[in-house]
């Protein structure tokens, strides 16, 4: 796999302005101010995201996270499995190295805009499509689903549109105007709907507080829709 040093463009204007500055991240990099930034719903959504995990599983996360949801994917297959992290900010990958230097963890410069050859039993996607553009955001999860072996699992977790009485609703309307640009379709869409490869895979959502974030599984089909069919007919015809 061939390493990439070169930022996107989208990465250049809006993101890195925090993931390039080693104070900033160094102050969003901890579990409490993590939870804080969700609403206190990162706990719970790690811990319903990891029951998506075996232990056995060859798991790749897409993007560095803030906060402890890396060492605790870590923890989860860390004796009979393997974590592999792909990211793009140099900055990151450094600070990543040097916190996590006492695991396994395999960090790589990658652009999952790009596809690879290795296969995953689980591909994560945690609070990263909400800062890709549209185009970006199809070609990464299309590449998150053809990378999944049989019966894998693809795991995002990201925005969804909160319910109307949510108080936090029209701030963080404007505040994703204003400083997340892309983040504002995910409102409007269900995330199967920004990949190409959508019909081929089962879909399964959560939603957590108030519908302020989303999980969203998507699971290989193995049967299509007419074998169910064909096959409850011929059942019931016996």
């Amino acid at each position: 796999m061939v390493k990439l040093n070169e930022l996107p463009p989208y990465m250049q204007l809006f993101a890195n302005k925090v993931y390039a500055n080693k104070i900033l991240s160094g102050v969003f990099d901890d579990s409490r101010i993590a939870a804080v930034r969700s609403c206190w719903s990162a706990n719970k959504i790690v811990k319903d995201m990891l029951k998506d995990i075996t232990k056995n599983a060859h798991v790749l996360q897409i993007g560095l996270t803030f906060g402890n949801e890396i060492l605790q994917v870590y923890n989860k297959v860390a004796q009979k499995g393997k974590l592999d992290i792909f990211d793009v900010s140099e900055t990151q990958i450094g600070m990543a190295r040097m916190r996590y230097k006492d695991t396994d963890i395999t960090i790589m410069n990658y652009n999952a805009a790009l596809p690879w050859d290795e296969k995953y039993d689980v591909v994560i996607c945690y609070n990263l499509l909400r800062e890709l553009p549209p185009e970006t955001r199809c070609k990464v999860m299309d590449n998150a689903l053809s990378s999944l072996t049989n019966g894998g699992k693809a795991i995002f977790v990201d925005y969804a549109e909160p319910e109307w009485w949510h108080p936090l609703k029209w701030p963080l309307f404007l505040y994703n105007r204003l400083y997340r640009p892309f983040a504002e379709s995910l409102w409007k869409n269900p995330l199967e709907n920004f990949c190409s490869l959508k019909d081929e895979y089962r879909w399964h959502h959560s939603y957590y507080c108030g519908r302020l974030y989303q999980k969203t599984v998507a699971v290989r089909k193995i049967l299509s829709s007419e074998d169910v069919v064909k096959l409850t007919k011929l059942f019931h015809g016996k």
